[in-house]
């Protein structure tokens, strides 16, 4: 019977620092905040951004091990390891277990801040949010990128190895890319958060308008309030009047009240077809934005690794 060796492991990857926090605190803590938002959920009995975002970013995880053995990169042996993904033909050899948690809250985490700073601009020049976002691709995830995955290099917890292109080479053999991969993850985590729609979201965003979701909604009344200041009232005024009124009822009446829609269908319907759309735009983008790209550049190059064959 043939046995298939395992392949080596570069140097670098041999004694990490700190495996603890990614063996313990990453998935405990990952795993609390998936926890605090399906019990949101539950409460309001509607799926909030923040539920929505943060399973559809770890159900990507899934393709991230492909999209490593496109890039070669290879994850230190010393984590605790899942084989749960096994089953594809090209993967990284090692699956560290923090990874799916790192991935809800890592790429939920960067949508709020890109959000957070796109509205910076939209605010302070006059911008459209895409606009904003658009010219914080580049500076912000580069920097983003070449800060998180030095300090992996360089403390021993992934490396490319030998990578594609120019690569910033650490004293103890740890490497990371300073163009390729780099390059690409300027483009759909901003992407992503963008067709989001920064929280809280009172309308239908991209992916939902896509899928023409439209269709299951009216808009709102306008109600008259005795304290209203006449049809010329802003609807940001509108919004907080029903923002003050939700603190006197429950979760999920709080929840309806900051939206500018009513739905014609159940509700339990409609909430599924937001998440299938949702789902639908995460895995067929990360795919095709990112995956795509990756395996192709190791296939069509030829430049293989030893360390992820």
């Amino acid at each position: 019977m043939l046995l298939h060796a395992s392949p080596p492991t570069p140097p670098a990857l041999l004694a990490p620092s700190g495996t603890w926090f990614f063996d313990w605190v990453i998935p405990v803590a990952g795993g609390l905040i998936l926890l605090a938002a399906v019990l949101d959920v539950i409460r309001r009995r509607r799926l909030t951004w923040g539920f929505l975002f943060l399973v559809n970013s770890m159900l990507v995880y899934w393709m991230e091990t492909v999209g490593d053995w496109g890039q070669q990169l290879v994850y230190s042996p010393v984590f605790r390891q899942h084989h749960l993904l096994d089953w594809l033909p090209l993967k990284t050899p090692n699956d560290p277990m923090f990874m799916p948690f790192a991935y809800a809250v890592y790429w939920t985490v960067h949508a709020l801040v890109v959000l957070a700073l796109g509205q910076m601009l939209v605010e302070r020049l006059g911008w459209s949010l895409l606009k904003s976002m658009a010219v914080l691709a580049l500076p912000v995830n580069y920097v983003w990128d070449i800060f998180v995955e030095g300090i992996a290099a360089r403390m021993g917890w992934w490396t490319y190895d030998p990578g594609f292109g120019p690569v910033l080479r650490f004293a103890e053999g740890g490497q990371v890319t300073l163009l390729w991969t780099v390059g690409l993850m300027t483009f759909w985590p901003n992407l992503i958060a963008y067709w989001a729609g920064k929280p809280p979201v009172r309308t239908l965003n991209h992916f939902e308008r896509f899928f023409r979701l439209d269709r299951f909604t009216r808009p709102k009344p306008a109600a008259a309030t005795p304290d209203s200041t006449g049809p010329g009232q802003s609807d940001r005024g509108l919004v907080a009047l029903a923002a003050q009124r939700s603190t006197r009822i429950g979760k999920r009446e709080q929840h309806d009240a900051l939206l500018e829609y009513e739905i014609t269908i159940p509700r339990w319907k409609f909430e599924a077809a937001r998440f299938g759309a949702w789902f639908v735009v995460f895995q067929v983008s990360f795919f095709v934005l990112l995956i795509v790209p990756l395996v192709a550049m190791h296939m069509l190059t030829g430049h293989d690794s030893i360390y992820v064959p």
